[in-house]
């Protein structure tokens, strides 16, 4: 009996042991704080503080992103061009557009339209 629960209990043991030295893995995207951001977006985006925010929001998931050396989440670098675009930044919202595209292949077609229809060309 004693021997049997020495067997158990080491093997045990040892694979909570080990299982604590196991690198966790890397986040595939870091969202910050964009489901409160985005969600007071909608309802008060036409108000100017928080459009500014949200765009501040944004822009902090793309350089903690950056910084941590992993993928802007789909869609936030159209959507922060989007918010440069409506604030009076069109050149500098193009290249968020571009940057959408470039990281996000699958998001061409749309990308390209909406660049079309806001600035005339592809």
């Amino acid at each position: 009996m004693k021997k049997t629960i020495k067997y158990l209990i080491v093997p045990t043991m040892a694979i909570f042991l080990l299982s604590g030295c196991v690198e966790q893995p890397k986040p595939l995207y870091s969202w910050g704080n964009y489901v409160a951001s985005t969600g007071e977006y909608t309802l008060k985006g036409h108000e100017k503080e928080v459009r500014e925010k949200h765009s501040a929001e944004l822009k902090n998931i793309i350089e903690e992103s950056q910084s941590k050396d992993i993928r802007v989440p789909p869609g936030i670098y159209a959507e922060y061009a989007q918010v440069l675009f409506e604030s009076g930044q069109p050149s500098e919202a193009k290249k968020y557009f571009l940057l959408e595209k470039n990281t996000y292949p699958e998001s061409t077609i749309f990308i390209d339209r909406v660049i079309k229809k806001l600035y005339g060309d592809n």
